[in-house]
């Protein structure tokens, strides 16, 4: 199963960048241009520069965003912005952050996880890859030789029980570090204590972890096992209650609404008063077919025909625990039978945002889908499932920049 253990991380020294929050950032893949922009403006020793360079139409195979990463990185060690510490920990991280006007937080740790053989019976993928991401990331790891950010994974705490030694922590000692991204608040313990460690690494060593968040990073992680034995991770207990897992709503970017008439050949559909309402009423009971649909006029809620839903589960394309879920149904039942099958489609974790698109011109409908649980998630990727692309959004995302 699965080998964690401390390690001795890079970390910023304060004395010589300031406030952490300026250097931090969030995972490479969720930031946009413009963001990319704001944080290399402030601080030019934010870790944007090393995992998402600038791109610039004079680049050369010798001067690429992975070379000046390389640079940057060499730098930073040398005129000691990045400091080694002495000894070996693991990183206790403590975010709070907001939930739809809830203040939440979530506990989690950074350690390095064995890239030991076979991986199959220690981490458990639910996401499947593509090649691009991957190229991307290999060229970073054969430029800058480090973990630049840990994968994001969740792993069974029967209990509790590791939670609770780590929320003890805590509260006994000071933080390490601090910083803020945006309106979160996260703090970090260098937790050394070799009795604690040991503990925790032991009650860790009989259980399989599931990745959550970083699938591209790790597979090229594991394709470079040979020459880098171990990844860094930032793991949280799936007993945390501050661990969220959030649904992909969709957004149609073709012309034209979805026709209400055809709508209803699909099952029950009610016109709903607000965006809440649907949101309950999609997290509301234990049935599959749920769907909240906005076409740029009205809201409404559709429950798939019990009939049509079986029909649909008798003789499924894809495996059956997969075809229950929302979104191999909303693709390959509800959409189809729309024509609206093989449009463009948008892509986000906020519902409200789905419902802006549309307002706005980037799409013609918005498709709000109910959430897969974490036991779910979990329960199927242990049995060897890949999720259908876009199916989950763990939030919030673990800040870059904190450990390297």
């Amino acid at each position: 199963m699965v080998a964690i253990r401390p390690f001795c991380a890079l970390r910023y020294d304060p004395a010589r960048v300031g406030d952490l929050s300026a250097v931090i950032a969030p995972p490479y893949d969720v930031i946009d241009p413009d963001e990319q922009e704001h944080l290399y403006a402030t601080s030019p020793f934010n870790i944007v520069r090393l995992i998402l360079g600038k791109q610039y139409p004079n680049d050369t195979s010798e001067d690429t965003r992975y070379t000046r990463a390389q640079r940057d990185f060499t730098a930073w060690r040398g005129g000691h912005i990045l400091s080694q510490d002495q000894t070996a920990a693991l990183y206790l991280v403590v975010h709070t952050f907001d939930d739809c006007w809830q203040r939440r937080v979530r506990l989690g740790f950074v350690a390095l996880l064995e890239l030991v053989d076979p991986i199959e019976r220690a981490v458990y993928r639910h996401e499947a890859t593509l090649a691009a991401p991957k190229e991307d990331r290999t060229k970073l790891l054969q430029a800058l030789p480090a973990n630049l950010e840990p994968i994001f994974c969740i792993y069974p705490d029967e209990r509790g029980t590791i939670q609770t030694i780590l929320a003890a922590y805590a509260q006994g000692h000071q933080p390490t570090a601090q910083a803020t991204l945006n309106d979160d608040v996260i703090r970090l313990w260098a937790v050394t204590d070799q009795s604690l460690n040991h503990v925790i690494t032991q009650s860790l060593s009989s259980v399989a972890v599931l990745i959550a968040d970083g699938h591209h990073r790790f597979e090229v992680a594991y394709a470079n096992r040979a020459r880098y034995g171990a990844v860094m991770i930032y793991a949280v207990s799936m007993e945390d209650p501050g661990l969220l897992v959030r649904p992909i709503h969709r957004v149609v970017q073709r012309d034209g609404h979805p026709d209400l008439q055809a709508l209803r050949t699909l099952g029950r559909v009610e016109r709903a008063d607000d965006l809440a309402s649907v949101m309950r009423w999609l997290h509301e009971g234990n049935e599959e077919g749920r769907f909240g649909c906005y076409d740029g006029q009205a809201l409404y809620r559709l429950a798939l025909d019990p009939e049509r839903l079986a029909r649909w589960l008798m003789a499924p394309p894809i495996p059956l625990p997969l075809a229950t879920l929302g979104v191999s149904l909303l693709h390959g039942l509800v959409l189809p039978s729309l024509n609206l099958n093989g449009s463009g489609l948008g892509y986000t974790a906020n519902a409200s945002h789905a419902l802006q698109m549309v307002n706005g011109g980037q799409g013609s409908s918005a498709w709000l889908l109910r959430g897969i649980s974490l036991q779910q998630v979990y329960a199927l990727a242990s049995h060897g499932f890949t999720l259908p692309p876009k199916s989950t959004y763990f939030y919030p995302k673990i800040p870059s920049g904190l450990a390297i």
